[in-house]
C-alpha cells in the first residue's frame, strides 16, 4: 500500500541507520562516522561508510548508497513497502490501515502479489486433485522426482482449458483490469480473456523474500515452445531474479560461501533433491550483472554448471567476466556431452556429480582450454586471438594475487614472456581508462565524489543541502531543465518541491525518501558525504551560479551561432538570430 511522506519520514526517524546496519554487518567507528567492508561487493579495504548525523550510507567502491530504506531493500532484496513494514515493526509503529480503501486503490505491486499468490493456490490445488492433476503428477514421477520434492518447490498444474485460472481469479473479486495486468491472462484478437498457461506443469518463481512473483510453465507433450514464463512486470525482471534463491540462501555453508548456477528448472530441482541445496537457476536469460550482484550478496564463489554444448560453452564464457567484475571467484563444472545436470545425477549418481564438482575447473583453465580448441596456438593469428581474449578476462580480475598466478599460467601455456603479457595488459587498461574518461557527464558525476571544476551541478546540489536557505534563490535563478545530468535534475526538482511545501526545515533522509530510484539515491548520498564549510557556503554557491550561468550562455551562443551559419548556407534571413547573438554577448560581458 502507498503511504504519504509524513508516515515514511516518521518510520525513518524512529530507526537509527547505525543500529539497523550493524545488525547485518560489523561497523567500526571512524571519527564521526562508521566504516565496514561493503556487503554489496567484495573488498579487502573498507569503503562502506555510515554517517549517523545525516542518517545515510555510501560505498565508495561500488557506489551503493542511500538511507535506511535503501539499505534494507538492497541487502534483503525487499520492495519499498516491505522495507517500510519491516522498519515499522521494529519500532512497534502502526502503519495506517487501508481498510477504508477499495481494491482498485491498492497499489499495483501489492495487487500483483495478491493475484500471484491466489494463482499459486489454484495451480497447486489442480496439481493435487486426484483426477485433474493425475497427468502432471505422473509426468513428475516419470522424471524421477518424489512428491515431497514437488511439494517443496510448489509444483502446480494448469488445466488444458482456456479460462480455468481466469474464472478462479474473477470469483476472488479481483478487478478484471488487475487480472489482465498480471500477465497470466491474455486477450484474444476479439477481446476475450484466456489463460496464458494451459496444459503445463507450473513452476512458481519466488523472490529471495519468499513471495511468488512469476511462474514458469512446461508443456507435457512434444509441442513447442517447451517452456513459457509469465511476462515481466513491476515484480519480475528475468535479468534480476534467480530461481530457487529463496531456498538456496539457507543452505550456503559458512566455511565455503558457494552457489551453484544452472540453467533449467529441473536441473535446479534435481540438484536440491540430491542434496546440493546451495543451487540456483537462471530464468531463460543469459547471466547478467544483476545476477552477479545478487549472488555476491550470499556467496563468494559461483560454480557455473551449463550444458556441455556450444551454447552452454558460450554462456559460460560470457558469464566469466561479469562475475569477475563483481569480485566473485568463478569455477566451471563440465559434464559429458549429451548430459545436463538433471540427466547426469538421475542416470549416473549423486556421487558422480560430486566428483565432478570437486574437480571443477578454475575459470582461467576453462577459458584457455576452450580458446585453444577454437584457435591453433602454433599459428600466429591463433596466438594473438587466444592471448587477446584471455587478456580481456585478466582485465576484470580484482585480486593481484590471482592476476599474478594467471599471468604466469598464460606465459607457460602460450610460451610468451611475463613482461610482454604485463605490457599488453597495461596497454589495454590504459585504453579502457581513456575510454572511461570520455564517457558521458552523467556517469562521470555519479562516479566522482571530488566535484571537479566542471561538475557544477553536483556542487550546487551539495551546497543547497548544506544551506537549505539557498534553495529559494536557486529556484529563482535556475530552471531544473537547464541541468544536463538527469540525476542532479531530479534532485533539484525534489529539493525545490520540498522547500515550497515546508520551507527550509527538512532532513536529508526526507529528501532521499522522495527520490524515485536507487541510482538517484546513490548519487545524492555520495555528494552529500563531504562536509562544506558553512562560512564559505554562500560564496561558493554564488561562484557556482556564476559559472553555471556562463555555461548556459555559452551553450546558447554556440547554438545561435550554428543557426546563423545554417541560415546563411540556405540563403535565409539572419537578422533576428544576429540580434539574439549580440544580446547574448552583452549578457556574457
Amino acid at each position: 500500500m502507498a503511504h504519504d511522506h509524513s508516515v515514511v519520514d516518521k518510520v525513518q526517524s524512529l530507526n537509527d541507520i547505525v543500529e539497523i546496519i550493524s545488525s547485518y554487518i560489523p561497523l567500526k567507528r571512524a571519527g564521526r562516522s562508521f566504516k565496514a567492508l561493503c556487503p554489496f561487493h567484495k573488498e579487502k579495504t573498507p569503503s562502506f561508510i555510515v554517517n549517523p548525523d545525516k542518517q545515510i550510507f555510501h560505498c565508495f567502491g561500488c557506489n551503493a548508497g542511500g538511507d535506511v530504506f535503501t539499505f534494507l531493500m538492497k541487502h534483503e532484496n525487499m520492495t519499498f513497502p516491505e522495507a517500510l513494514r519491516n522498519l515499522a515493526e521494529r519500532v512497534n509503529f502502526k502503519l495506517p490501515e487501508q481498510s477504508s480503501r477499495s481494491k482498485e486503490e491498492v497499489s499495483k505491486q501489492q495487487g500483483l502479489l495478491a493475484i500471484y499468490e491466489k494463482a499459486y493456490e489454484y495451480y497447486r490445488s489442480v496439481y493435487e486433485d486426484s483426477q485433474k492433476g493425475a497427468r502432471a503428477r505422473q509426468y513428475v514421477k516419470d522424471r524421477g522426482f518424489s512428491e515431497d520434492t514437488a511439494k517443496a518447490f510448489g509444483l502446480g498444474y494448469a488445466l488444458d482449458a482456456w479460462r480455468g485460472l481466469f474464472e478462479f481469479l474473477a470469483k476472488k473479486d479481483f478487478p478484471q483490469s488487475s487480472i489482465l495486468s498480471s500477465g497470466l491472462i491474455q486477450r484474444s484478437s476479439d477481446g476475450n480473456p484466456y489463460d496464458l498457461f494451459r496444459g503445463r506443469l507450473i513452476f512458481p518463481i519466488w523472490n529471495s523474500q519468499g513471495k511468488v512473483i512469476a511462474f514458469g510453465g512446461r508443456i507435457l507433450t512434444s509441442e513447442l515452445p517447451k517452456y513459457v514464463n509469465s511476462p515481466e512486470s513491476e515484480l519480475f525482471k528475468k535479468r534480476s531474479e534467480l530461481y530457487g534463491l529463496n531456498l538456496a540462501k539457507r543452505h550456503i555453508p559458512d566455511t565455503r560461501r558457494q552457489l551453484l548456477v544452472v540453467e533449467g528448472y529441473f536441473d535446479l530441482i534435481r540438484l536440491h533433491e540430491a542434496g546440493f541445496k546451495n543451487s540456483v537457476a537462471t530464468l531463460g536469460t543469459a547471466l547478467t550483472e544483476d545476477h552477479a550482484r545478487l549472488i555476491h550478496r550470499y556467496a563468494d564463489e559461483a560454480v557455473l554448471v551449463f550444458d556441455p554444448d556450444a551454447a552452454g560453452e558460450a554462456a559460460s564464457l560470457r558469464g566469466l567476466d561479469i562475475f569477475l567484475e563483481e569480485g566473485l571467484n568463478v569455477k566451471l563444472l563440465t559434464l559429458p556431452a549429451g548430459f545436463d545436470p538433471d540427466d547426469f545425477i538421475w542416470k549416473k549418481s549423486r556421487e558422480a556429480f560430486l566428483e565432478r564438482l570437486e574437480g571443477a575447473e578454475d575459470l582461467f583453465d576453462f577459458k584457455l582450454r576452450v580458446l585453444n580448441k577454437r584457435y591453433p596456438k602454433d599459428d600466429s593469428l591463433g596466438l594473438v586471438k587466444v592471448t587477446t581474449e584471455i587478456m580481456d578476462t585478466l582485465g576484470h580480475v580484482k585480486s593481484q594475487i590471482l592476476l599474478d598466478r594467471y599471468i604466469q599460467k598464460l606465459s607457460e601455456a602460450m610460451r610468451i614472456s611475463e613482461p610482454s603479457i604485463r605490457l599488453e595488459l597495461n596497454k589495454m587498461r590504459a585504453k579502457h581508462r581513456i575510454k572511461g574518461e570520455n564517457q558521458t557527464l552523467s556517469n562521470r558525476v555519479a562516479a566522482d565524489p571530488k566535484f571537479p571544476a566542471d561538475n557544477i551541478e553536483a556542487t550546487i546540489i551539495a551546497l543547497l543541502l548544506s544551506n537549505t536557505a539557498l534553495i529559494g534563490q536557486a529556484s529563482a535563478e535556475i530552471e531544473p531543465l537547464q541541468f544536463r545530468h538527469p540525476l542532479s535534475r531530479t534532485v533539484l526538482e525534489t529539493l525545490i518541491d520540498i522547500y515550497n511545501e515546508q520551507g527550509q526545515s527538512f532532513t536529508l533522509p526526507q529528501v532521499l525518501n522522495r527520490l524515485p530510484d536507487e541510482a538517484t539515491k546513490a548519487f545524492l548520498s555520495r555528494i552529500t558525504f563531504f562536509e562544506v564549510n558553512d562560512a564559505e557556503c554562500e560564496k561558493a554557491f554564488r561562484d557556482c551560479l556564476t559559472a553555471f550561468t556562463k555555461r548556459a550562455l555559452k551553450e546558447r551562443m554556440d547554438k545561435v551561432q550554428g543557426a546563423i551559419r545554417e541560415a546563411e548556407r540556405n540563403g535565409e534571413e539572419t537578422g533576428m538570430l544576429v540580434r539574439e547573438y549580440q544580446n547574448l554577448l552583452l549578457q556574457a560581458k
